[in-house]
């Protein structure tokens, strides 16, 4: 399973999706990097190897899925603009989380129990 949840360092919502991500994951077992990772659709604006404070937290930015380390977490994709990506999956809106290639959630926050049913499928 790949899973990719798209976010904006301006989007209101995306902080409780963030957190509900990484909590599931983590009782699910699913490891940032490998199973997951978190993209920004206005990553151009932060750079890859700095910290950027998000919502209050400090957030690594990496440039791809594989400089993500497991002792620099949590981490984000920035360093490019990754709108495009996300409109090949027609997601214009954030937050929005794909699932083996297939939209799972755009624009809501689900229930934490409907975030761990859809990652279980």
């Amino acid at each position: 399973m790949k899973t990719v949840l798209f976010t904006s360092t301006r989007c209101p919502k995306c902080p409780k999706f963030r957190k509900m991500l990484r909590e599931a994951a983590t009782e699910l077992g699913l490891v940032e990097g490998i199973d997951y990772v978190e993209k920004l659709i206005d990553g151009e604006k932060v750079k890859p190897g700095a910290k950027a404070k998000l919502e209050g937290t400090e957030y690594y930015i990496v440039d791809s899925e594989k400089s993500i380390k497991q002792t620099e977490l949590p981490a984000a994709i920035g360093g490019t603009d990754n709108m495009l990506e996300a409109l090949q999956y027609q997601v214009a809106s954030t937050p929005a989380l794909i699932i083996d290639d297939e939209v799972a959630f755009i624009g809501e926050i689900p229930t934490k129990e409907e975030l761990i049913t859809r990652l279980k499928e």
